[in-house]
Formats: C-alpha cells, structure tokens, sequence
C-alpha cells in the first residue's frame, strides 16, 4: 500500500511540473471577414504573425475550421471553403509585455 501512494505521488508531482514554463499572456479573439481572392492558408498564416506561440500552419488552418463549424463550415465541401463574405472567428495567444 505504502508503495503505491508513493508511486501515485510521484507520478502526480510529474505531471504537475509538465508545463510550467507558463507563457503569460491573454487569448485574443478577433472576426475577419473573408475578402475575394482570400484561402485559408493566407488567412492562417496573417493571424500566425501575430500569435505569440508558434504552430504548425494546418494546426492553426485546423483550428479556424474547428472554431467556426457550425456557423460557417458544417455544410460545405470541400472541407474548408470560404466564400467572400464569410465572418471567421480567429482565437490566437498573444504574450503579455514583459
């Protein structure tokens, strides 16, 4: 028994040090309105300049999908299409002055 507490001790102080090297900052929110002649890799790769944590560009394209489904994505294909007009909701981390 004593064994398994300190095991189950061990394995939680682990998982508590993972990731605390915290960026500290806010998540910024912004909509874009899709322009003519726009994709959104060009989308993407505009909002990645501004975020403080750098990712992988089909992540971040990914996620402007993940975020906007319902309202915009849900019935279209391919997979990703924007038309002009469309209002995209871009959510990126954007680091606090140090």
């Amino acid at each position: 028994m004593f064994k398994q507490l300190v095991l189950a001790g061990l394995i939680v102080a682990a998982i508590a040090s993972c990731g605390n090297a915290e960026l500290k900052g806010h998540l910024v929110s912004e909509t874009y309105i899709v322009k003519s002649g726009d994709t959104l890799t060009d989308i993407s790769y505009q909002f990645m300049k501004k975020s403080s944590v750098k990712r992988d560009i089909r992540e971040f394209r990914e996620g402007i999908i993940e975020l906007n489904y319902d309202r915009v994505f849900k019935d279209r294909y391919p997979h990703g299409l924007i038309i002009a007009g469309d209002r995209l909701q871009i959510n990126y981390w954007q680091a606090d002055p140090q």
